[in-house]
C-alpha cells in the first residue's frame, strides 16, 4: 500500500487512504503557523472494496478536514507527539488523525481513511 506519507491506521488496512506530510511554517507577525501541503509529499491508494466515492473523499478533505487543520495550525495546536487531531466525517464514513509526532511542530503528519463499516 502508497502510505510512506502521513499517520496511517496501526490496527488495520483501510479501503481508501490519503496522507501528507505537512510543513508547519511560522509566519512573521503572526502567532501560529501555517499548514502548507508538498505535492511530492503525499500519497494515495485505493483498494477493491471501497464503498465511498473518491470525489466524496476528497471533497470531504478539502472542504472540512484541512480548514480545521489550517485553523489549529494557527493557534499553535500542534508541538507535540500527543497534540493529535482527530476528524471524522458527519455519516462516519471518514476518518482523519493528525499529529507532529517528533518533529517539535515542524511537520504535521495527516493521515485520512475510509471507516471500514
Amino acid at each position: 500500500m502508497s502510505h510512506e506519507w502521513g499517520n496511517y491506521p496501526e490496527n488495520f488496512t483501510p479501503k481508501m487512504y490519503w496522507g501528507a506530510r505537512a510543513i508547519l511554517e511560522r509566519q512573521s507577525g503572526l502567532p501560529g503557523k501555517v499548514l502548507c501541503l508538498l505535492p511530492d509529499r503525499q500519497s494515495f491508494e485505493r483498494l477493491d472494496g471501497s464503498q465511498r466515492e473518491q470525489d466524496v473523499f476528497f471533497d470531504w478533505i478539502n472542504t472540512k478536514v484541512l480548514p480545521k487543520l489550517r485553523c489549529l495550525a494557527s493557534e499553535n495546536h500542534f508541538h507535540e507527539w500527543k497534540d493529535l487531531a482527530t476528524i471524522q466525517s458527519e455519516d462516519g464514513a471518514f476518518m482523519c488523525q493528525a499529529t507532529p509526532k517528533g518533529s517539535c511542530g515542524e511537520y504535521l503528519y495527516i493521515g485520512c481513511w475510509e471507516v471500514e463499516k
